[in-house]
Order: C-alpha cells, then structure tokens, then sequence
C-alpha cells in the first residue's frame, strides 16, 4: 500500500487502511463551487462525505499525527444556503470546525494561504460588484491527541507565519486540474509537521490526490506516500507528471 496512488474511491481505500497508520495527511477535497466534477454532489451528499474523510483520517492517523486541510468558503449561488437578493457567500469554516471536533481533533492552527496566482472565476461579478476575487483559501491542520502532547519547531520563518504563500514561487497548475494547489503548499506541509530525523519512515496521505502535487512533494522530501484519486483523467495526468517531475515510476492500482 505504501508509496503507491489509487484509482479509487477515497473512503474505500481509507476503509484499507489499519489504525494508527499515517503520519500525515494533507490534501485539498472538493470545494463544492459548482466545479464540473461537483455538479452531481447534492449538499447532503458533501457533507457525508467530509464527515466520513475527517472520521476515517482521525482513525487512520498514529497519535500527535497531523492533518492539514486546505479549503475555500461556498458560493451561494441559487440560494443553496440561504435566500440572497445579490451573490453571496457561505463561510466553510463553521462546518470544517464542527467536523474536526466531533471527531475528537484538537485544531492545532489556522492560516490563510494568500495565492500569488489567483484565478479570477467570476470576473462578471467583481468587474461590476463589490467583491474580491478569489485570492486567499484557508488552510487548517487538525491534530490527533497523543504522543504525551509532543510538538517541534523545525524553521520559525515556516511555522510561525498566520499567512502563507506570499514567498511561493510555483502555480497552481490549473491547466491540468482546475483546483490544483501549488507545489509549494504539501512542501512547506511537509516540512513543518514532519522531524527531519523521522522523514525517511514517514507516510504522507492524500484523499484526494488529484493531479498528484502531494506525492512530488513527498517524494522531493523523502517521505512515503499514499495518493488516492477517483476521477480517471487526473489519475493518468498524475502518473505522468509524477515521472516528468521526479523521475519515478510510481505503483498504481485500480479499485
């Protein structure tokens, strides 16, 4: 299972995965925007499937293991929250909350990941209204209680900021997936809730794997890795830029 990617289901293969397994997840689920691979996904549905993402990776992850969450707030488009004369928003915080904690995470931080490279995705509306593009996501890690309450600092100027991403250098290579985060994100991730001295046996998971950002990064870190992905076209498109960035031939199953 270890350093592989699947083509499946993520909540089947976290059903795979033993106990006190992960060392770290990181991963950036579906944002429930309206994006083309959502339009299917009722609200219902979505809120099933976080809850089953955030119980399954609180079961999966050892103690004091790490979870970071990159997320952006809903759109209120078609009154799906509630009734709204102008274009509106729902804030994801509140649900990202309930869920960590109904599942017994301790929320270890907050920060904003501040994009150098935003995609203006309704410039009808901000050219005409008063409203901001989409330039900054939120970007939480959850812990899991145990390890006697063990942290570390590694490098201050990674840990300590609340904003991140004004120093990133790579895009979010959003021609190959419309939602990809930039390499930079699972790297700084990696780098700040992982020791130096343990990278070699860690195991780095991403649900929702994409177009594979997270398993360059561990595999440029030294990390294990699990990467998961049911959407076909991003699967293959992350075999061959895992082999054109890294170099690697990854192990790949179907479900």
């Amino acid at each position: 299972m270890i350093d592989s990617i699947y083509l499946e289901d993520c909540i089947n293969l976290y059903a795979k995965m033993p106990e006190n397994f992960i060392d770290l997840v990181i991963t950036s689920p579906p944002y429930f925007v309206g994006k083309e691979y959502e339009k299917k996904v009722g609200w219902e549905e979505y809120k099933t499937l976080m809850e089953n993402v955030y119980k399954e990776t609180h079961r999966v992850l050892k103690p004091g293991g790490y979870f970071t969450i990159n997320f952006g707030d809903f759109h209120n488009s078609k009154n799906r929250f509630y009734n709204s004369e102008v274009t509106s928003t729902q804030p994801a915080t509140p649900y990202h909350f309930d869920w960590g904690r109904e599942n017994y995470f301790d929320l270890q931080a907050t920060r904003i990941w501040m994009k150098n490279h935003a995609r203006v995705g309704l410039s009808f509306i901000c050219n005409k209204r008063p409203r901001p593009a989409f330039d900054f996501e939120h970007i939480w890690t959850w812990r899991k209680k145990g390890n006697n309450g063990e942290e570390w600092v590694i490098q201050r100027a990674l840990s300590q900021r609340g904003v991140v991403g004004h120093n990133w250098k790579s895009s979010a290579k959003l021609k190959i997936h419309c939602a990809a985060f930039p390499l930079d994100l699972p790297d700084w991730c990696i780098k700040v809730y992982t020791k130096d001295s343990e990278r070699s046996n860690s195991v780095v998971f991403d649900p929702f794997m994409g177009s594979g950002t997270t398993i360059i990064a561990c595999i440029q870190n030294g990390c294990h890795f699990i990467g998961c992905e049911k959407n076909e076209e991003y699967f293959k498109t992350a075999i061959e830029r895992i082999k054109d960035e890294t170099g690697e031939d990854v192990k790949c199953a179907k479900e």
